[in-house]
């Protein structure tokens, strides 16, 4: 009879909490909302409804003692790739192209190109990035998430916060408590304004590479009922070094197909 009592209670418990629904906010800013509505708008936000993308931006990277501003003009075919110039005052002083394998770039002034692997993105900021990476941070997507098994709510007094990692974790990862395996992991925060439910910042830390980054979408705006980044806002913190780079999206235009490609002279030798 005891044991059934226990079985029963058990059964009940584990009944309760499945049908427990997970909320986050809770502030009178940020009203409490069902966790799962959020995880279902990030998914929505991570599909692409267009088929080319174009765009003019502002660029300006800061790191160390150095800085520069450039404008580009910006090709890209989703899930495939992009491509651009770069113009300093407005002169054309290089050229990109970035596909599913390589990262392409000729520097017109120095006469010299480099063909790469994604390797030397991370190598230069502390993180493994690849295509996709790349282009759902230009288009302000939420990157990773097919890579996620789930997400959890964190508590934020300003923002909804959905996290690759259970408040634990995240916990641990702050308290700088976490094992070497647990190291090896990269912890994700998705943060979404409480007012417009649009993605406001992307944090994420990289322990074992000693890096934290966290992107800003500080201004964001709408072309053709599309949610884009307007001015966005990157932190990358690593131990060589902190780099800051600001994109600024001066006009996007969609569905208007270019020739996505990268000429290099058989004169140009390749950069040192």
């Amino acid at each position: 009879m005891k044991n059934s009592l226990i079985i029963t209670f058990a059964a009940v418990g584990l009944m309760l909490a499945s049908c427990k629904t997970t909320k986050v906010g809770g502030t009178a800013d940020c009203p409490k909302r069902d966790a799962n509505e959020l995880v279902e708008i990030l998914k929505k936000k991570s599909e692409n409804n267009f088929d080319f993308f174009y765009a003019k931006m502002s660029c300006e990277v800061a790191g160390g003692e150095t800085s520069q501003s450039f404008k580009t003009s910006l090709k890209m075919k989703p899930d495939s790739a992009m491509a651009g110039v770069l113009k300093v005052m407005g002169i054309v002083g290089a050229a990109y192209m970035a596909d599913q394998d390589t990262v392409q770039f000729t520097n017109k002034l120095k006469k010299c190109y480099f063909k790469k692997d994604y390797q030397i993105m991370t190598q230069q900021f502390g993180l493994e990035l690849d295509y996709k990476l790349l282009e759902d941070m230009i288009l302000g997507k939420p990157f990773g998430l097919a890579s996620l098994e789930a997400l959890y709510p964190i508590k934020n007094d300003s923002m909804y916060v959905l996290a690759s990692h259970d408040k634990k974790m995240m916990q641990k990862l702050a308290d700088n408590n976490l094992s070497d395996l647990e190291s090896e992991d990269k912890y994700i925060q998705y943060k979404l304004d409480c007012g417009t439910l649009k993605l406001a910042q992307i944090e994420i830390n990289a322990p074992s590479l000693l890096t934290h980054i966290i992107i800003n979408f500080t201004e964001r705006q709408e072309v053709e009922k599309i949610d884009f980044p307007k001015l966005t806002v990157i932190s990358i913190e690593n131990p060589k070094d902190t780099t800051n780079i600001t994109l600024t999206y001066d006009d996007i235009r969609l569905n208007n197909p270019k020739t996505i490609k990268i000429n290099i002279p058989d004169t140009y030798s390749e950069c040192e």
